[in-house]
């Protein structure tokens, strides 16, 4: 069963000082407020390094939670070292189906 998720965005922060940094950001809708989303680099990679693919990751926390549909963020960060590829989209995948794609990745300078 894949998981709704909507508003995926990344960005790469450019300003100084360095490193460049990769901001990846989403909204996935889950079945209580204990459980927390996260995104996480996908091995393998495919053949285009120019595309980051994530997999997107459900973590129930312990306790007792009222079971009512709500909205969390899951957040991908990355600190890119000089002379990484330059990502042009990003493929976000839950148990192996793609839920996400983005092609546009602005760069805050």
């Amino acid at each position: 069963m894949t998981t709704h998720s909507t508003h995926w965005h990344a960005w790469l922060d450019t300003m100084p000082p360095k490193p460049d940094e990769l901001h990846v950001v989403g909204d996935v809708e889950v079945a209580n407020p204990g459980i927390t989303a996260y995104l996480t680099v996908r091995v393998p990679q495919g053949s285009n390094l120019a595309i980051l693919l994530l997999d997107l990751h459900l973590f129930q926390r312990p306790g007792q939670w009222i079971q009512q549909i709500t909205c969390t963020q899951a957040r991908f960060n990355r600190v890119l070292p000089p002379g990484s590829p330059r990502y042009t989209a990003i493929e976000i995948f839950q148990n192996g189906e793609r839920i996400a794609f983005i092609d546009n990745i602005p760069h805050v300078s």
